[in-house]
């Protein structure tokens, strides 16, 4: 089978490799769609921590695919099902999955970083991680229910309030995801500072009241910072109402320090949180929500490629003009 190969130092290949063969308890499926994202990028430039990727690595955690084959062990799903699967492996007995708690998983594991990913005709993957799509849905919202379950994640921690007036930082598929997720929280009103005015269409399209590139006087209840922009960061505390919350969402860099006035956090009352990857109950929320017609994203696959054409897809993720959403390759699965 074909699968896209990353060595790092931007290497990389489409390579011939053995099928996977499955154990009792997995499942092989054939991806019919698989997201690349920025992430992908730092794989590929080897600008990631290494603690998080295991070279090589195959890439793809943000995908859907079709059952070829069940392990011995496996009820919960039938063989032709269409499906996504959890990318973060829980252990499911250190006391952080015990507490419901398994993006923080003392052991790190995940499809596309330390296990191969969905850039390949076939990937075998644990059932329990498996959560069958409804036909309704959409391949391309199907595919993104990783990076929504990001975003589930953040803003089940941040809780926002009925009403609420909310700012999201940030135009690439994240914050164009928090967007429109965060409707399902009923705000007043939802805004958005991006960086490329051409982005204002699908901004739109996602739910957005107004698209701004300079930076608002308007006060916020929520502000979701999804550019990893760390000027932003710093800047977005004086938007805030006093009780207001920011929620972390994008990644600055290793390294990176971002300034930020104490005495307006105290002052403020401030609330400051982050949120890494997704727990189960946040990805069943978003399946959820996905099944039952609560949400669809596929305005948001903008551009698509198939799999031999992998390095004009990473082309676009890094210089496509906007409008630009999700980036995808077509994978062959049906």
């Amino acid at each position: 089978m074909k699968s896209l190969t990353i060595y790092g130092e931007n290497r990389m290949e489409l390579v011939e490799s053995e099928e996977p063969t499955i154990g009792s308890d997995e499942v092989l499926v054939a991806p019919i769609l698989t997201g690349i994202c920025g992430t992908d990028l730092e794989i590929i430039h080897s600008k990631i921590d290494p603690a998080y990727v295991n070279y090589p690595i195959v890439i793809g955690h943000e995908w859907c695919g079709r059952v070829l084959r069940l392990g011995s062990d496996v009820a919960n799903i039938q063989i032709g099902d269409r499906v996504v699967a959890e990318g973060i492996i829980p252990c499911e007995h250190c006391f952080e999955c015990l507490g419901g708690n398994s993006n923080r998983c003392t052991t790190f594991d995940e499809i596309g970083f330390t296990r191969p990913g969905a850039a390949a005709e076939l990937i075998k993957v644990p059932a329990m991680l498996v959560h069958k799509i409804e036909s309704a849905v959409s391949n391309e919202s199907a595919a993104l229910v990783e990076p929504t379950a990001v975003v589930t994640q953040g803003i089940l921690k941040a809780a926002p309030k009925a009403g609420a007036r909310v700012l999201v930082i940030g135009d690439g598929t994240i914050a164009l995801i928090a967007a429109r997720l965060v409707r399902n929280w009923n705000p007043s009103v939802v805004q958005m500072l991006g960086l490329k005015p051409g982005q204002s269409k699908i901004a739109a399209q996602a739910g957005v009241d107004a698209f701004f590139t300079t930076t608002p006087v308007e006060k916020y209840d929520l502000i979701i910072e999804a550019s990893g922009s760390s000027a932003r960061i710093s800047e977005s505390v004086r938007l805030l109402f006093r009780g207001g919350t920011l929620l972390l969402l994008g990644f600055t860099g290793a390294g990176v320090a971002t300034p930020i006035a104490i005495d307006d956090l105290v002052n403020g009352d401030l609330n400051i949180l982050a949120s890494f990857g997704y727990s189960r109950s946040a990805w069943e929320q978003t399946v959820a929500l996905l099944n039952a017609g609560d949400l669809d994203l596929t305005f948001l696959v903008t551009h698509k490629f198939s799999l031999e054409n992998f390095a004009d897809a990473i082309n676009a993720l890094e210089s496509a003009p906007a409008p630009r959403g999700k980036i995808a390759l077509e994978m062959g699965g049906s």
